[in-house]
């Protein structure tokens, strides 16, 4: 295992930054995603780590070490690329046992037949082999071994290309967008293996995505970047429940939170397209906000005359998704005509067709609010019913009560 430490990674092409000043310490052991739209450098600093590039600026530390001057061989990592990159005249043990090849024997002891005779090539080989034969059982590809890629599955392939990185036990494992090239089924399954792998493993993985999925199932810490510049660094709830800006938290989540314009009133309280949320902000009295609700964040009424309760929105539903687990209704509000989409359970939507009216109540303990600029507002004191105070808690949608009956 080993701690990887980026220090101030810049990097740009010509007259285009592609990465500004990136910094992180990744822990011995830990599985770091790094995630965000094609174009947004996380591969660039994938390879820069792997040594296959060079920085404009900054430093990377292996175990406390600098490691900018040494050669990619000489780093102790692997990498894994979206390409497999497995040589097609080989076999598939024959690709998997190439680091050590390169690694153990000497230029002649690699020759074809000369190399057979030299002292001590035996025993490498020999050694090699039970290598090889250890990580194709641990893969469960040991009977492809004698195939070429040719004839493989995508997902053989891609057990072959971590075989080949596994069997050199790096201190580092780099892999960039590996499950890329295979189909929504297979990366489900390919998912859950990576991640066992690197509970058996127990070694330092960085994994390049942008898939927010995978970033969300396999890590133990995602790291969402946008436009050369990390935006948040956390574990993978925190990242969806407590999001540091508009831009992670419009990114991380499926379907796609649903973003509303919101206001502050006098008394501090926040107004959305006519209704107003049980919660309060300190300061901003009349700036323009922003509401995020995630799809789950709602409760959904009986159709009622519009007016007849202030506290819901009134729409229909404008399509159905039926996801067999999950259901999800768009809706189009009756105000401002905004949609939204909303996760539902198939019992209390049952009688929800296209078409349909229905009332919405959003739940104040999972609003998200940000500025103008998209960075995170967070609620202060709110209170319940009776006078309680309340604080609101949004990283764990909590209500928490303190002692007493004050009101704000």
């Amino acid at each position: 295992m080993a701690t990887v430490g980026i220090r101030g990674i810049a990097k740009g092409f010509g007259t285009t930054p592609v990465l500004k000043g990136v910094s992180l310490d990744i822990a011995h052991g830990e599985f770091l995603t790094l995630v965000g739209p094609s174009g947004c450098g996380k591969s660039t600093l994938l390879r820069i780590i792997a040594g296959l590039d060079y920085a404009d600026a900054g430093s990377i530390l292996i175990d406390g070490q600098p490691v900018d001057a040494q050669a990619p061989k000489q780093r102790d990592v692997a990498m894994v690329f979206q390409s497999y990159a497995l040589y097609p005249y080989m076999t598939v043990a024959q690709n998997i046992a190439l680091p050590l090849v390169m690694r153990r024997l000497s230029p002649l002891q690699r020759l074809p037949l000369l190399g057979r005779l030299l002292p001590g090539t035996a025993v490498q080989q020999a050694q090699i082999t039970a290598d090889v034969r250890t990580v194709a059982d641990g893969l469960d590809i040991a009977h492809l071994l004698q195939r070429k890629p040719a004839q493989l599955s995508g997902g053989q392939r891609q057990r072959v290309a971590l075989g080949r990185a596994m069997v050199r036990q790096p201190k580092v494992f780099l892999m960039d967008e590996p499950l890329s090239n295979l189909d929504a089924k297979l990366r489900v399954q390919m998912r859950a293996e990576i991640a066992e792998l690197h509970r058996r493993l127990k070694t330092t993985f960085i994994y390049v995505t942008h898939d927010q999925a995978e970033a969300m199932t396999m890590s133990d810490r995602v790291a969402v970047m946008l436009h050369g510049e990390l935006l948040q660094v956390a574990p993978p709830a925190v990242v969806y429940r407590d999001p540091a800006s508009l831009a992670v938290a419009e990114f991380i989540g499926s379907p796609k939170i649903n973003i509303l314009p919101a206001g502050l009133r006098s008394d501090r309280a926040v107004e959305s397209l006519g209704l107003t949320l049980p919660i309060r902000l300190p300061g901003h009295i009349g700036s323009q906000i922003h509401l995020g609700l995630r799809a789950e964040a709602f409760d959904l009424l009986p159709a009622v005359r519009p007016n007849a309760n202030p506290g819901v929105w009134h729409g229909h539903v404008t399509h159905r998704e039926d996801l067999g687990a999950d259901l999800f209704l768009h809706v189009q509000l009756e105000h401002g005509g905004h949609r939204l989409v909303l996760r539902s359970q198939h019992a209390e939507a049952a009688s929800l067709m296209v078409g349909s009216p229905l009332g919405l109540r959003p739940k104040p303990d999972q609003a998200l609010l940000f500025d103008a600029d998209g960075r995170r507002l967070r609620p202060a004191l709110d209170v319940a019913g009776d006078g309680t105070i309340l604080a609101w808690d949004t990283a764990t949608a909590e209500a928490r009560q303190f002692a007493g009956h004050h009101r704000v």
